[in-house]
């Protein structure tokens, strides 16, 4: 019916809208198996394909960086088991070595027992001894049983004091037989347990203080300091030796540096990395032993690096003087172009001879350094005349340095060229003549004219005898 109508279609829309629900769900739930499928999909490829520790997603998938890794892998594997068989020990090793510490210091405690009871019967018979001496002096007064009845009393109450405490008497006797004591024994095994532990964490750098601040310098060695040289570290960060180097010298007693071997190993390696400030440091604060070897290194970094060699020729200098290596000392200066006070160390320093002054010359060769000990600086007499060295130079390597000296002289004016050779008082007419002769050898033929006839200016001039006494005016320099 008509009526029946609207009430038709409501159940109709409703039975639509309960299947469009169904269609809609069973729709959604596909689209969420197949998602859920695809993660599944996506997890399998990554867990397959998987991301290399240490190289990002993209180099895990590059064939050229994969062999790379792999070469590096293999290079620490192979640093680990030379480690291995360098550096440690299997476990039963150290507990064999723990057993025999433990059998020692039990015989130690057994014998510091029996020392301790011969102590004892050696002070009780020491008193004994002394009362039998004071009684015999004293005449015999007593009866010998009376006498060894009250002293026996007085060694009975030594040995109950004994009892009490072992160390109650002659305790500075004990001090040599057992100056460290088991408590000292554990102390020092201690450092070097906690040493090896720090190590082999690869805490290099409170390793290395510990080795330095060592009882009894047990582990300031150099077999140590070759520990830390053997181990590899990455490009800019600081090698544990430098570490240790630095902690040695920081730690050393005053008026106590560094062994010889120790301060030459520990320059030469800061030196390597261009740690010119350790050096400067253990120089400066006297923690090296000095020694030419170690100038030679200084000055040898020097020679390459134009920042600091002012720096070092200084630091050099200044072993080179603690060590009486004068000449080096001298060169030092003069390298830095401290003329003046190269001339004013040798004048002052008595021992230095000729043959140091050529060492310097020969090292430097230089017309001016020549021109330079031959007249004043400042308050510094000359140290030499020109004819003085020139004689001494003749025939060597460094003759025509000389002869370009003379040259010079020549070139500024002919009257400094005559007082050159007329007032000169450390060379004779005769060695004049013998350098005037040896340019003519070798063709400086106007040179040796000029000297001649300068000689003859000199009227009544006589040839000296080949030790002029004028020459002693530097026989503090040359002898």
């Amino acid at each position: 019916t008509i009526l029946d109508f609207p009430f038709f279609r409501i159940a109709t829309i409703r039975r639509n809208t309960a299947d469009l629900k169904t269609d809609i769900t069973r729709l959604q739930g596909g689209q969420n198996n197949q998602e859920d499928s695809q993660q599944v999909e996506t997890s399998e490829v990554t867990v397959h394909i998987g991301q290399t520790p240490g190289l990002t997603l993209s180099e895990s998938l590059n064939l050229e960086c994969l062999d790379k890794h792999l070469e590096s892998l293999e290079q620490k594997r192979n640093e680990l088991l030379i480690k291995k068989t360098s550096e440690y020990v299997p476990v039963r090793v150290k507990l064999e070595l723990d057993w025999k510490m433990k059998i020692i210091l039990s015989q130690r405690d057994e014998l510091s027992a029996e020392n301790h009871k011969l102590l004892l019967w050696n002070k009780q018979l020491t008193y004994l001894k002394e009362a039998l001496g004071r009684w015999e002096n004293s005449g015999r007064r007593i009866t010998l049983p009376k006498l060894l009845s009250s002293e026996l009393k007085h060694v009975s109450r030594m040995r109950e004091l004994w009892k009490n405490d072992q160390t109650g008497f002659e305790t500075s006797a004990l001090e040599p037989d057992d100056p460290g004591k088991i408590k000292e024994s554990t102390r020092l095994a201690f450092y070097v347990e906690r040493f090896i532990e720090l190590f082999e964490a690869a805490d290099y750098e409170t390793a290395a203080f510990q080795a330095s601040m060592s009882p009894y310098g047990v582990l300031r060695n150099i077999g140590v300091m070759e520990k830390f040289k053997n181990i590899t570290v990455h490009k800019g960060a600081v090698h544990p030796l430098l570490l240790f180097f630095r902690s040695l010298m920081n730690s050393a007693p005053a008026g106590k540096p560094l062994p010889e071997k120790m301060s030459k190993e520990g320059v030469r390696f800061a030196l390597r990395h261009g740690h010119v400030e350790l050096v400067m440091f253990g120089v400066s604060q006297h923690r090296l032993t000095f020694s030419e070897e170690l100038g030679d290194l200084i000055c040898s970094y020097a020679t390459g690096h134009l920042r600091t060699v002012d720096t070092c020729l200084a630091l050099a200098q200044i072993v080179y003087t603690a060590c009486g290596v004068l000449r080096k000392a001298a060169l030092s200066m003069c390298r830095r172009g401290l003329t003046c006070g190269a001339l004013q160390f040798i004048h002052n320093h008595k021992e230095f001879t000729i043959d140091d002054v050529v060492f310097v010359l020969k090292e430097l060769p230089s017309v001016a350094l020549l021109q330079d000990l031959t007249r004043p600086c400042n308050s510094v007499p000359a140290l030499m005349s020109v004819g003085f060295i020139l004689h001494y130079l003749l025939d060597s390597e460094l003759e025509d340095l000389g002869f370009q000296l003379l040259e010079q002289i020549r070139a500024s004016g002919q009257g400094a060229f005559q007082n050159t050779i007329l007032d000169d008082e450390m060379c004779s007419a005769e060695g004049w003549s013998e350098i005037a002769g040896r340019c003519e050898q070798t063709g400086r033929v106007d040179l040796a004219q000029e000297i001649m006839s300068t000689l003859l200016l000199n009227d009544g001039a006589v040839l000296l005898s080949p030790g002029h006494d004028s020459a002693q005016i530097m026989e503090h320099v040359f002898m």
